[in-house]
Formats: structure tokens, C-alpha cells, sequence
């Protein structure tokens, strides 16, 4: 509402994952968050979002690709001394530094 009133001519989207979108309705003031903004639902590989509930022309779906890593050779790349910035997000990369978490006392690149 604040962002709508800020800037009254702009073009709003609303991005959140297509499991939330799934129970939106349920939200309150939901018609409203239509009214303000176009709703984007990013989707994972292999989850299908049944759209039918949702108000016509109002929603977009995005499917976003997988990255082919898992948390184990995200840890396995620490030990190693190996970048993780761009796996993970930035908190996680300085919780690992900062506690020298799957590797000696080496620091962590990136």
C-alpha cells in the first residue's frame, strides 16, 4: 500500500514462491493485493501449481531451473578452500567463515 502510494503510475509485481501463491486467497486482504500489484509464482522443478483459483490475467508463473548441487558438495567445496558465494546466499557464507565450519582455519574464498 505504502509503494502504491509512493509511486502511483509504477508498474507493481509481487514475486514469491508458487507454494505460497498456492494458499494467497487465504491471506488477509488478498483481493486487495491483486488490485495492487501483478502476482509473479516462481516454481521448482517438479512442483506443479494448480492455478484455477486464481483471478484471471492476475498471476504469472515462472519456472526457475535447478542447480545440480547439493548441500554435501556445497560442504565438500568449503573443505576443499572452494568458493560457495554464488550457491548460497551471503549469510550463509559468513556463518560458515565465521565459525571456520567444514574446513581447517583456512579462509573461505569469495
Amino acid at each position: 500500500r505504502d509503494l502504491r502510494q509512493l509511486h502511483p503510475d509504477s508498474e507493481m509485481f509481487f514475486i514469491t514462491g508458487a507454494d505460497a501463491l498456492e494458499q494467497i486467497l487465504d491471506w488477509r486482504d488478498a483481493e486487495e493485493l491483486f488490485a495492487l500489484a501483478h502476482l509473479v509464482g516462481v516454481t521448482r522443478p517438479g512442483y506443479r501449481l494448480e492455478d484455477t483459483h486464481l483471478p484471471e490475467g492476475s498471476v504469472t508463473l515462472v519456472d526457475v531451473p535447478a542447480m545440480a548441487i547439493s548441500s554435501s558438495d556445497c560442504r565438500d567445496r568449503v573443505g576443499a578452500g572452494m568458493p560457495v558465494w554464488y550457491l548460497v546466499p551471503d549469510g550463509v557464507v559468513q556463518y560458515i567463515e565465521k565459525r571456520h565450519l567444514y574446513r581447517d582455519d583456512r579462509r573461505l574464498p569469495g
